[in-house]
């Protein structure tokens, strides 16, 4: 006798669509709170921006010459909404950040944030901790950061921000 045969399924697995039958248990009455606040943000930090506007944020960052190791970098979309990573210079990244895959600290004011810094194959990124350290900011699109290393023992880089708002 033949044993039959059982075909397993693949895929996702479909959620339920009738929200009556979903546990009341799990707490989910702060998410429409949370994804508009998060959708707020994000068209918050969306500029339409002048050429103009754009280059006085710019010059007003090459001003600025710190006496520590730095960088600079003009914000893009994808360097702030969620999910995004930043990527560092490269020249940056192999003389400083060579072998980094931890958090390190990024400073603005007196606070500062973790930030997870992975480098590999001549390249670092932020990733994990960098939209929450945007958000918190109000970094936004076309905004200029000077990265400034104050430690290389703890990794901390302070950030000064030029913002493209401050120069209207």
């Amino acid at each position: 006798m033949a044993t039959p045969k059982i075909l397993k399924k693949r895929g996702r697995i479909k959620k339920n669509p009738n929200p009556e039958e979903v546990n009341s248990s799990t707490p989910r009455g702060n998410d429409s709170e949370n994804r508009s606040k998060f959708y707020e943000s994000a068209s918050a930090r969306m500029r339409t921006v002048t050429a103009e506007e754009r280059e006085r944020a710019i010059t007003a960052a090459k001003t600025y010459e710190p006496t520590n190791p730095f960088f600079r970098v003009v914000m893009r979309p994808s360097y702030l909404y969620r999910g995004c990573i930043m990527y560092l210079p490269s020249g940056f990244a192999e003389k400083y950040l060579s072998g980094i895959s931890s958090f390190i600290k990024i400073q603005l004011g007196e606070k500062q944030w973790p930030v997870r810094c992975l480098y590999k194959a001549g390249r670092a990124k932020f990733s994990q901790g960098w939209y929450e350290f945007t958000l918190e900011n109000n970094i936004g699109e076309v905004d200029v950061c000077v990265f400034e290393l104050l430690s290389t023992r703890d990794f901390v880089l302070k950030v000064t921000a030029f913002r493209v708002n401050q120069y209207v």
